[in-house]
């Protein structure tokens, strides 16, 4: 998606499909402040046969590819690193200590079970 492209999803109720659409105000194309966001932090390149920086995400979801680049399955995920790195279970590569760095600077919710 471009900057000034705004994608629409319409509900199983409506009768059309996705489409997308210029974003614009005033007659000038504009962008979301949640574009620039997602392009802030689009820096993660330390997954496994990385090809393009991901945005930082805790389990690398890139929704427009509907892609999930650190499967927990891996142990390549926040999740697992974090705590393995914490608890010293093992030594984190230089890219996965990049990766957890970033995670932790973007925030959110670390909740556990």
């Amino acid at each position: 998606m471009f900057p000034s492209q705004e994608m629409v999803i319409y509900n199983e109720y409506q009768t059309k499909n996705q489409s997308k659409f210029l974003y614009e105000i005033n007659g000038h194309a504009g962008i979301h402040a949640q574009k620039i966001g997602n392009a802030i932090r689009t820096i993660d390149n330390w997954y496994k046969n990385a090809e393009y920086p991901i945005p930082i995400e805790s389990y690398g979801v890139v929704t427009h590819l509907a892609s999930v680049f650190r499967q927990p399955s891996t142990k390549n995920d926040f999740y697992t690193l974090f705590e393995n790195w914490i608890n010293k279970k093992n030594i984190l590569s230089e890219d996965q200590k990049h990766y957890v760095i970033a995670m932790l600077l973007r925030g959110g919710v670390f909740g556990s079970k």
